[in-house]
């Protein structure tokens, strides 16, 4: 998840807040890879060899905070156990990932391209999810 998203999420703000306890690291998770979707923005991360997955390590949530995750990914992902790499120390951790459990029809078994999603439809995205989020 993009830190913004994140501070989206969790602070209704672009930017995790001075103050907040959350530390991120870049992380790798192997054996799955982050695929488009037909008809959205958003990607789904599935299992797949010898793929990777670049993220972030997101440390030092809140239950309360976890609880916000899961309702804004919703019941398209399941959060599951797996293992991460961190890039800045290179140790492997064990971490929450949210994995697409909904329909493999939906996916285009096209790689998802982040800096894409976040030059041309992040703004327009988030703004539609969090409105979903506030009205349930």
């Amino acid at each position: 998840m993009s830190p913004k998203v994140l501070a989206r999420v969790l602070y209704n703000e672009f930017v995790l807040p001075a103050e907040s306890p959350i530390l991120l690291h870049p992380a790798v998770l192997e054996n799955y890879r982050r695929s488009r979707l037909i008809d959205e923005s958003y990607p789904a991360v599935v299992p797949c060899k010898d793929s990777s997955v670049k993220g972030i390590l997101v440390r030092n949530v809140t239950v309360d905070q976890i609880s916000r995750l899961d309702d804004f990914e919703g019941d398209e992902y399941e959060r599951r156990t797996v293992v991460v790499t961190a890039e800045d120390t290179e140790s492997a951790i064990e971490a929450q990932c949210y994995v697409w459990v909904d329909e493999p029809k939906r996916l285009t078994g096209v790689d998802w391209d982040f800096e894409e999603f976040m030059r041309t439809r992040f703004k327009q995205w988030i703004e539609k999810e969090m409105a979903e989020i506030e009205s349930r």
